[in-house]
């Protein structure tokens, strides 16, 4: 916006600049004309007394006496002719014919002046119109000296109203990015709020209001709706982990799949409540957590009876946060892992402390990622469709692992070319005194 205000400034600047050196030039034009129209009939006042002098002296006519006096004055520059009716009497000019010639060349745009004289004679004075050409002057040297005093005020005064007028729009910005989820929205420290920035901080607070009392009514559903999900879901696990203590070998693989689609159920639900959290809240608060004990925890449960693992992890890599979110974090990279990797490839996992974070880094040998689909596999319950026969799962993994980064300060990322084994890193900020 200030940038705008500047430029308008600028061009309201330029165009004055213009308009000023076009009006000192056409004042200077005028000028000059009138001084001309001045000189000449001065000039012609002169003739016509040397005229009088030459008929009173010499006892000459008006034709010969007005014909001396022009051979006798001295008109540089000017065109002086005698005329009557259409016959050219007299002229300054040696040649009669150079006379009449330059008595017409632009007869309409040169500064004239002409006086009746005796015996049905007229005095032509004339003057080549020079006043064009300077007034061109005039405007170049006009423009030249006001174009930069005009444009370096336009600047001043024009960033100076800029700043002046965004203020509150930027005190109202700032206030914004320091709210924390949808606390109230601060009061102005200024007294001099405009009105339509106070119209537009209303109707910010009113939606801010709306919008808080929306996510507080979600908040509740899914509280409840974990709570009555989750009962009939135990219930349903426990009658069937009994009818599998006393079913036969008919129904046991039945009830056995049950267990399983209840167990994947639960994990669906914890999965869809920890993404229903608002990342820009963040974990307030938070525990310190040896993210290396994390790992090591995860990966003996994940990878114990399925595969063989080469994992590097250090003594303590320390974070501040939930650590039960940043365990689900770490057992959906190595789940994820573990799922697509080649048959009896050992998977990779490497825990380092590089300054300013931790970095997981979890690799799946044998698999490969499109660079087209480097984001996708983060959308929300997308998988591929080769993976949707072979595996099982709800296309939340990935997305749950970035989520719950995301909400500790980190992201989760694939760091691997299409020609490299998949590999997925998981960035957490390392834990300080101040975290």
């Amino acid at each position: 916006m200030a940038a705008r205000v500047t430029r308008g400034m600028v061009l309201v600047a330029a165009l004055s600049a213009v308009l000023l050196a076009i009006a000192s030039s056409v004042a200077a034009r005028l000028l000059w004309r009138a001084g001309d129209e001045r000189e000449l009939a001065a000039a012609t006042d002169a003739i016509v007394a040397a005229t009088a002098r030459e008929a009173q002296d010499d006892n000459l006519g008006p034709a010969e006496a007005l014909r001396e006096a022009l051979r006798e004055s001295t008109l540089p520059g000017y065109v002086a002719e005698v005329w009557r009716g259409s016959t050219l009497v007299a002229s300054n000019v040696p040649s009669n014919e150079q006379g009449l010639a330059a008595a017409r060349k632009g007869r309409q745009e040169w500064v004239r002046h002409t006086r009746p004289m005796p015996s049905g004679l007229t005095l032509v004075l004339a003057k080549p119109p020079d006043p064009a050409e300077r007034a061109l002057g005039v405007f170049g040297y006009s423009l030249a000296v006001a174009m930069p005093v005009c444009l370096a005020a336009a600047v001043v005064v024009a960033r100076s109203v800029a700043r002046r007028s965004t203020r509150p729009l930027l005190d109202l910005q700032t206030r914004i990015h320091g709210l924390r989820a949808l606390e109230p929205l601060p009061a102005s420290s200024a007294n001099d709020t405009p009105l339509e920035v106070r119209d537009l901080e209303d109707a910010f607070r009113a939606l801010w209001t709306r919008l808080d009392e929306m996510l507080i009514r979600e908040r509740e559903f899914a509280a409840n709706a974990s709570h009555e999900l989750r009962m009939p879901l135990t219930r349903i696990r426990l009658n069937a982990e009994r009818a599998l203590a006393d079913a036969g070998p008919i129904g046991r693989p039945a009830l056995q799949a049950q267990v399983a689609e209840v167990d994947r159920l639960t994990r669906l639900l914890d999965s869809l409540l920890v993404l229903a959290r608002d990342m820009s809240s963040g974990i307030p608060g938070g525990e310190t957590v040896n993210l290396a004990d994390v790992c090591r925890r995860v990966t003996a449960r994940a990878l114990r009876d399925s595969r063989p693992a080469e994992c590097v992890f250090p003594d303590e890599a320390l974070v501040r946060g939930d650590e039960i979110l940043i365990e689900i974090a770490v057992e959906n990279l190595i789940d994820n892992a573990r799922k697509f990797a080649a048959a009896e490839t050992p998977v990779r996992a490497v825990l380092s402390d590089t300054p300013g974070r931790l970095l997981l880094e979890v690799t799946t040998p044998g698999a490969r990622i499109a660079e087209r689909d480097r984001d996708r596999l983060f959308d929300r319950f997308r998988r591929g469709t080769e993976t949707r026969p072979h595996t099982d799962g709800h296309g939340l993994g990935l997305a749950l692992a970035r989520h719950v980064a995301r909400l500790h300060g980190g992201d989760v990322r694939c760091v691997s070319t299409e020609t490299e084994d998949a590999r997925f890193a998981l960035e957490l900020p390392p834990w300080t005194e101040r975290s």
